[in-house]
This record gives C-alpha cells, sequence and structure tokens, in this order.
C-alpha cells in the first residue's frame, strides 16, 4: 500500500505540487527533491489506475513510435539502469527491481509475416528463422520465426511501484498525503490545488500526473484529449517462454515463475471490471502463442485503465499560457518506459535547464480534440 498521511492543514506551501501517485507522479516528485525542491503529492489512489496494472514492458523497437520520437524513447529505455540504480539506493529496499534486458521477441505466424516484420524494422534487430527461433525459445518452435529485438525487455512494475512508494516515503522533501484535488487555480501567478477537504496547496510549480483522469479536474486551462482505454491481462501458473514475446495477436510476459498475456484494448470509459470475454480472448492469445498452455490455470487476472492520447504520445512539459503548469501525463502504452526518463527532463525544466519536449507539448492537439469523461 502505498506510504501517505491523511491531510489536516488548512494551507501549505511549497516549491513543487504534484497532482497524482503513479510512476509519472512519484519519479517526478524524486526527481525534483534529488535536485532540492520541496514537494507535496496530492495522490487519489483509484482502481485500475495504469501504473500497477501494466506489464511493464520496455520495448521502444516494438510499438510503432514515429520517427521524431523513437530516439527519445531508445534514450528513456538506456536510462532504466541508471535509474533502478539510484531509486534502490533511495529506497534502501530489500528486493531489488527485476529488469530483464534479454530482449523481445516478435514473432510471426507465417513467411510472408516475417518478411514485413524485418522489412519496416530500422534497428538491430535479428532475424530468425523458424529453427533459429526454436533453439531460443522451443516452446515458439511451431511459428515462421521472429525478430529479436536484442536491448528491449521489460521490468517488474509491481515491485518498481513498491519501491517508489518507499522511496518517496523515505525522503525528506517530499510529503505525500491522501486526497482529492476537487480544483486547481492558475491566477495572479499562483499554482493552487485544493483538496476535497478544503485544504489549498500553493507551490511555485504545479505538475498534473493523474492517468486516465487527466481531464477531469476543473480549473485546468485546456481540454486534455486524454481519455481511459481498458486492457485486462492474465497471470498464468506456466512459464514456457524466457524472452519477452509479441505474438498471436498479444504478448508474454515473464514474471518470476508465472506468464503473464495481455491485453485487451477495451473502449469501456472507467469500468476496470474483468470479464468473461476478456479471459477468453486471452486465453485465446496464449493457446496460440504457445498451444500447451491450454492446461494452464489463471493465477490472476485484472484490468487497468491506459490514459490515451490521439497520436498515443504523452503530454509533457510546461503549458503554454501557464509556465508554472507542468503536464506529465497521458503515456498511452508506454508509461512504464518513458516515465522515469520524463520526470528527469521535467526536473531539469523546473530548476532553469534548457529542455526541448517539443514533440510531446499540448499545444499540438487543437482545443477541441477530444477528450472524455
Amino acid at each position: 500500500m502505498p506510504l501517505v498521511t491523511r491531510e489536516r492543514d488548512v494551507s501549505k506551501t511549497t516549491d513543487l505540487v504534484v497532482v497524482g501517485g503513479g510512476i509519472a507522479g512519484l519519479t517526478v516528485a524524486l526527481a525534483a527533491s534529488e535536485r532540492g525542491l520541496s514537494v507535496v503529492v496530492i495522490d487519489e489512489p483509484r482502481p485500475g489506475a495504469a501504473s500497477r496494472a501494466a506489464a511493464g514492458m520496455l520495448a521502444p523497437s516494438v510499438e510503432g513510435l514515429p520517427a521524431s520520437v523513437r530516439p527519445l524513447a531508445l534514450e528513456a529505455r538506456e536510462y532504466f539502469p541508471r535509474f533502478l540504480a539510484e531509486l534502490s539506493a533511495k529506497a534502501n529496499a530489500d528486493v531489488a527491481v527485476a529488469l530483464n534486458r534479454d530482449g523481445i521477441l516478435e514473432v510471426a505466424s507465417t513467411d510472408d509475416d516475417l518478411a514485413r516484420l524485418h522489412g519496416r524494422t530500422n534497428d538491430d534487430a535479428e532475424r530468425l528463422d523458424s529453427r533459429a527461433l526454436a533453439e531460443l525459445e522451443p516452446a515458439l518452435g511451431s511459428h515462421a520465426g521472429a525478430l529479436l529485438h536484442p536491448t528491449d525487455g521489460a521490468v517488474d512494475n509491481v515491485t518498481l511501484m513498491t519501491t517508489l512508494d518507499l522511496a518517496v516515503a523515505r525522503d525528506r522533501l517530499i510529503r505525500r498525503i491522501q486526497g482529492s484535488v476537487d480544483s486547481i487555480e492558475l491566477t495572479g501567478g499562483r499554482y493552487v490545488a485544493w483538496t476535497g477537504e478544503g485544504t489549498r496547496h500553493e507551490g511555485k510549480f504545479l505538475v498534473l500526473a493523474t492517468g486516465a483522469w487527466a481531464t477531469g479536474i476543473p480549473g485546468l486551462p485546456r481540454t486534455l484529449p486524454v481519455r481511459p482505454l481498458r486492457g485486462q491481462l492474465l497471470r498464468l501458473d506456466q512459464l514456457p517462454v524466457t524472452h519477452v514475446a509479441y505474438v498471436a495477436g498479444g504478448y508474454l510476459v515473464p514474471r518470476g515463475t508465472t506468464l503473464l498475456v495481455g491485453a485487451t484494448s477495451e473502449e469501456a470509459g472507467f469500468k476496470n471490471a474483468v470479464t468473461g470475454e476478456g479471459q477468453t480472448e486471452l486465453m485465446g492469445i496464449a493457446q496460440r502463442a504457445v498451444p500447451e498452455l491450454a492446461s494452464a490455470r489463471v493465477v490472476e487476472h485484472w484490468a487497468g485503465l491506459r490514459p490515451v492520447t490521439p497520436d498515443a504520445l504523452p503530454i509533457l512539459g510546461r503549458d503554454a499560457d501557464f509556465p508554472g503548469l507542468i503536464y506529465s501525463c497521458g503515456f498511452s502504452r508506454n508509461g512504464i518506459l518513458l516515465a522515469p526518463w520524463a520526470a528527469a527532463k521535467l526536473a531539469a525544466l523546473l530548476t532553469g535547464g534548457a529542455v526541448d519536449l517539443t514533440p510531446f507539448a499540448a499545444s499540438r492537439f487543437a482545443p477541441n480534440q477530444g477528450s472524455q469523461q
């Protein structure tokens, strides 16, 4: 459980107010504290929040990112080992966050599919024919082949979030409270978050890091085109593969002695309930990928709400009209990958650094483009 305290005070002033306690909010709080800023994190735990519900993949080579953004995503991936080492030291955690850098397999069902995958890749991916794939992953030997993206991988995001909780709790410059933010006030150069208990938190800066709920706070100067997209996942009691694999219309992610299978993509609003149809779809992915998984037992079935933007890229950086309002939301499918890197960039921005986040600016969206409660 997140380590938080209940809010009691009538008014607080700090350097930075962070609204949101997922990976985006906690990483930016820690990065800002490292640069000497005092921070208040206002955290309202929400069912379906993506940070703890994700599969933890670090897959910039697979996600089809545009050319303007792909080098930044690769930079984010390479930042991860350093980030985890620093986080572990801050948290003084007994359990290390598992990082899998064995590579990701993009599995092809036919020779034509393999040729198509190879034709569009622009990295150091290794093409594996069916024999090479079977040698690497015998359980996937029935497939035509794969691309191996050797430096992609996955992180145990559940342990990661627990470690973030510990690091924040130990940080003397961060105060984390549990509560809802009912409105934001941006007048007279003030950046204020009002909680449901009528408490006023003013900062020199305010970071909005509320995931799929980024649109719903009164007082924001623009409508952010972020909507929730439900993804259901399974955890099975068998572990037939050692690599993360994109296969059969989904993905397989080794996690300890079990296997994660994901993910559905459903327009369900803010309903994060699991469904029988979702389980059937996921078991279909598992069995098409590895037929022997037909006998696997479902250990866990859950759902999360991805915070999706129209172009599937996050909204990062200063608001065009209110420079003390900073966005860190809308990460879509790549929140685990991008949030720690983005936090380091935003902390530099907050302390006077020259940071170019133009591809992620909120102003790239037309005022009436999309968002949805």
